[in-house]
């Protein structure tokens, strides 16, 4: 347990879009439609749309590659949407760099936000601040580790602390114990 832990958060995951490349296709796809996997059953929203390809989202699992993806029920009102699925892949853009999701992976996490938390003695000159970087100690039961950290971020509505934060830094703490009892991370607010 963490000492004054009186703070809620909700911890989220990001994940890389996949790029579903098909041929053969009946029907237009649309952004914001779900298409469904018809062996794998996997499910994925649509985001994006491509010449004989689909840029997802939110997706359940993988797809089976040579299955049909279908948008729409059948038989009864029908498919909007059928192809066969050549290959899933990551989803980059352009540039070459990934484009990124994010999902809720653990609610409800009991946390504390405070300012600053270094050590030693600060002199500053007349006139001078010192803007201390936004800490939250999490519970052990979090799923994050320091190699992973940057996949992760923080959302909270605390009145004082409202606002989605990247994590800077993340690294295991123990208090009087020599067994770790909470992890801290620095963060930074995203734009």
């Amino acid at each position: 347990m963490i000492l004054g832990a009186d703070h809620i958060c909700t911890v989220q995951k990001r994940y890389k879009k996949q790029q579903l490349t098909y041929t053969g296709s009946t029907g237009t796809p649309v952004v914001g439609q779900t298409v469904t996997g018809g062996t794998s059953h996997k499910t994925a929203v649509i985001d994006r749309l491509g010449s004989g390809l689909i840029v997802v989202k939110t997706l359940s699992g993988n797809f089976t590659p040579t299955e049909t993806i279908t948008i729409g029920t059948s038989p009864v009102p029908g498919y909007t949407f059928s192809a066969t699925l050549s290959a899933q892949a990551d989803y980059e853009k352009s540039a070459g760099s990934y484009d990124y999701y994010w999902v809720t992976d653990q609610s409800n996490v009991v946390c504390r936000f405070y300012q600053g938390g270094g050590r030693g003695v600060i002199i500053l000159t007349p006139g001078a601040t010192v803007d201390q970087p936004l800490r939250c100690a999490l519970p052990t039961s979090v799923t994050i580790t320091q190699a992973t950290a940057m996949d992760y971020r923080i959302v909270t509505t605390e009145p004082q602390f409202i606002g989605t934060y990247s994590i800077q830094n993340f690294f295991p703490k123990s208090g009087m114990a020599v067994r770790i009892d909470h992890f801290e991370a620095t963060l930074k607010v995203v734009n």
